[in-house]
């Protein structure tokens, strides 16, 4: 299978980079998948959503929160992320503690909930569990 080069950015420096076989990413127009050859596109991604990276038949899959993936045709694609999280790093507790909190806020709220930001940090905490099962070998 032919292969691309691909970084992945975030603020904080480079998470990924290297020569994938493909790359799944979560777009507001659906999932995307490139591939070697890809023709130029840039397009924002979901403010939550699993990014697969696939390298020598390997899939990887990142807890990605927002961004840009830029492809250049025939070359290289870049993905710059608002917030990154590679699924085997996810903290399973942790994640479902935080959908437990934000479920909680969002059926018994009170006058100082914030209920845009409570359904934002329950899609983080979603997005992040299914990575994380996606990593071990589950399902959504």
């Amino acid at each position: 299978m032919a292969t691309f080069p691909l970084k992945v950015l975030t603020m904080t420096g480079t998470a990924f980079e290297g020569d994938v076989d493909a790359l799944l990413v979560p777009t507001e127009m659906g999932p995307l998948l490139i591939e070697a050859g890809y023709t130029n596109l840039i397009t924002s991604i979901v403010p939550a959503g699993v990014m697969k990276i696939v390298q020598n038949g390997k899939s990887d899959y990142y807890a990605v929160f927002g961004g840009v993936v830029d492809v250049r045709k025939g070359g290289t694609a870049t993905v710059y992320a608002e917030e990154l999280n590679r699924g085997y790093e996810i903290d399973m507790a942790r994640a479902m503690a935080a959908r437990d909190r934000n479920l909680d806020r969002i059926q018994y709220p009170n006058d100082d909930t914030d209920l845009v930001k409570a359904r934002a940090h329950l899609a983080k905490a979603l997005t992040r569990i299914a990575v994380k099962n996606l990593s071990e070998g589950g399902s959504i």
